[in-house]
C-alpha cells in the first residue's frame, strides 16, 4: 500500500480498492504523531495528482492568470518528480 508525502500538508495513500488523497490535522495521537485526515478519493493515481493541483492552485494567493500558470507548472514538476519514484 502506498504512503507517499506530497508536501508538508498533504500525502497520498492507498488501498486495494482505492488512492487518497490525505492532509495533516494540527491534532497528533497519543505517540505524538499527527493525525491525517482523507479528503479525496479516486480510483487512479491521476485523478487523486488532478485534485491534489487544483488544491493547490485553489489555496495559493494568485492575483493573475500567469500566476496560476505559474503554480500549476510548478506544481505539475512537483507532480512528475513524485510520480517518477513509484
Amino acid at each position: 500500500m502506498l504512503d507517499v508525502k506530497l508536501d508538508t500538508h498533504y500525502k497520498l495513500t492507498s488501498d486495494s480498492l482505492q488512492y487518497r488523497l490525505e492532509k495533516r490535522s494540527k491534532s497528533k495521537d497519543k505517540k505524538g504523531n499527527y493525525t491525517w485526515t482523507g479528503i479525496k478519493f479516486a480510483g487512479t493515481i491521476e485523478h487523486i495528482m488532478k485534485a491534489y493541483k487544483e488544491l493547490k492552485i485553489r489555496e495559493s494567493d494568485c492575483a493573475t492568470i500567469q500566476e496560476i500558470l505559474e503554480v500549476s507548472k510548478k506544481t505539475d514538476k512537483h507532480i512528475e518528480k513524485i510520480l517518477g519514484g513509484l
